[in-house]
């Protein structure tokens, strides 16, 4: 499963073969090359973003591949059902809890909930969706909202979130070890499966940003794939495009000509 920023992305990742195009704000924000943190700031509207991203340029690119939409489940300002039937009636096959208040945690994830903009109205959306026969996909961060996730909303594809990914010119330095984002998933993969045995599980962030790393995470935890992100919009297209326009600057003028 990988994120689509635009139609072309879109396009030619459908050529490659995926599973599953994801549509999100930060697919939006990272060809514009803002780091993926910027779709959970308040920088324009998550819902009609991704909505007309979808309609407008993914979806019209896409031949046969399922899509699914990042719906931000904690939109006060909107009827969810009615949103979510508008996503299904331009054929959105699937909706993911993203963005997710999941990713805060201390006191600022603490006084979100208990002003009543929390985690819940993600379930609730998931819920929803799954009651209109739309595929639904989870994120969670950590085992609490794992276990949440799985028991209030049971969606059909479960991904563990192991943080911001790597590399390239907006990555986290940081963000963990290839060994260290194994052994976290695989973690909250045992949750999931523990309360949904039929699951699907997908890794996503931290140093899973090449082949080699989606095949170690193959090797090492239980998953049944990979979700990308930056690993696809943003790296692959950096250097190339760098490589590329060095190129042409190369050329030079023929002797004697000014």
């Amino acid at each position: 499963m990988t994120g689509a920023g635009n139609g072309i992305a879109a396009k030619f990742i459908e050529r490659g073969g995926v599973d599953l195009i994801g549509v999100y704000n930060t697919g939006y924000f990272r060809v514009q090359r803002l780091g993926s943190l910027a779709g959970m700031l308040p920088i324009l509207d998550a819902n009609e973003l991704v909505m007309r991203t979808a309609e407008r340029e993914v979806l019209p690119q896409v031949a046969e591949i399922p899509v699914v939409v990042g719906v931000n489940g904690v939109d006060p300002l909107r009827d969810m059902s009615r949103f979510l039937e508008g996503l299904a009636r331009i054929k959105v096959s699937g909706v993911h809890n993203f963005p997710t208040v999941a990713w805060f945690d201390g006191s600022f994830r603490r006084s979100l909930e208990a002003t009543g903009l929390g985690y819940a109205h993600e379930l609730e959306m998931l819920r929803t969706a799954r009651a209109l026969d739309i595929l639904t996909v989870g994120y969670a961060f950590n085992a609490e909202d794992t276990e949440q996730l799985m028991t209030e909303a049971a969606p059909d594809v479960f991904i563990f979130h192991a943080g911001i990914t790597t590399g390239g010119s907006t990555g986290d330095a940081g963000a963990a070890s290839l060994e260290d984002t194994a052994t976290w998933s695989e973690h909250h993969f045992a949750i999931a499966q523990a309360v949904q045995p039929e699951v699907i599980l997908l890794a996503h962030g931290a140093a899973i940003v090449d082949p080699e790393g989606a095949q170690y995470m193959l090797d090492h935890t239980r998953c049944h794939g990979v979700q990308l992100g930056s690993g696809i919009e943003r790296m692959a297209i950096e250097r190339p495009i760098e490589a590329r326009a060095a190129a042409f600057k190369a050329g030079r003028l023929p002797a004697g000509r000014t």
